[in-house]
């Protein structure tokens, strides 16, 4: 039986989305930690603050940023009244501006680039993903999972040329015909290729389209841990900041007269 709490309408067990109403605050499990979500458009977004203070909290927030920015997880920004169901639910400090929302599948495939083993998905003996990209004129080919070991592995055939090139120069890779026409490449760069790099089939079945999506989260960036400073160095830090101009420039002048004197 689905318990509720009359506060903030929170439901204790994950229920079906179908069954819940815009805006109402749930909870669902992701890798064994309870995060709050909302239905937003007919969808199950999680708190993306949350997640990254939970899950992945011994990551820095750039780290976050670029990790989902290079998978293409794109953040819904919830309302004030969505942001004030959040507050309550204990998901967001009261202090609290703004919040991204992600949908669950986003959340897994963000939290496993960081927390999950970088093994290949299971997929059928000799599969092969037909990708294409549109930079400068463009080039279809064939992404091979299987020579897929490491980030500079040539696991992309090229459909014409029969060339294999790794991901991220793939991108740079392209082929004048008849039918191309040429795209100024959008500030490409050998990062990049999971943006510019997507599946030539825009209507995969779902198997392929999380198969792919688990792929492009294989050797996406190091796993540095967050480091925090001394609580020194941050006291000298605040005092450089909050220190006037004049200040520097006073010490500068003694230290000149220290040297002429001597």
């Amino acid at each position: 039986m689905i318990q509720k709490f009359s506060f903030f309408n929170l439901v204790a067990v994950t229920p079906c989305v179908s069954s819940l109403k815009p805006n109402q605050v749930s909870e669902t499990s992701l890798y064994g930690v309870p995060i709050v979500f909302l239905v937003i458009d007919g969808k199950e977004r999680l708190c993306l603050a949350q997640i990254s203070n939970t899950l992945l909290k011994n990551y820095s927030y750039n780290e976050i940023h670029n990790r989902r920015v290079a998978l293409g997880i794109t953040c819904v920004q919830c309302t004030p009244v969505q942001l004030e169901l959040l507050r309550r639910a204990g998901a967001m400090p009261i202090s609290s501006r703004r919040c991204g929302m992600i949908t669950k599948r986003e959340a897994e495939r963000l939290c496993k680039s960081f927390l999950g083993a970088h093994s290949p998905p299971k997929l059928p003996e000799n599969f092969a993903f037909d990708v294409s990209h549109e930079c400068a004129w463009g080039c279809r080919g064939s992404f091979i999972p299987a020579r897929y070991n490491s980030s500079r592995a040539k696991c992309i055939k090229c459909s014409l040329c029969s060339m294999y090139f790794s991901p991220n120069k793939f991108i740079f890779h392209s082929h004048r015909t008849s039918e191309s026409k040429y795209l100024q490449p959008d500030a490409a760069n050998f990062n990049s290729w999971r943006r510019h790099l997507k599946l030539t089939e825009k209507k995969s079945a779902d198997d392929v389209s999380h198969a792919w999506e688990d792929v492009k989260a294989m050797f996406n960036g190091g796993s540095r841990k967050r480091t925090l400073p001394m609580s020194g160095s941050v006291s000298s830090i605040k005092c450089i900041v909050i220190l006037p101009r004049w200040c520097f420039l006073f010490r500068f002048t003694a230290m000149i007269r220290k040297v002429t004197c001597s």
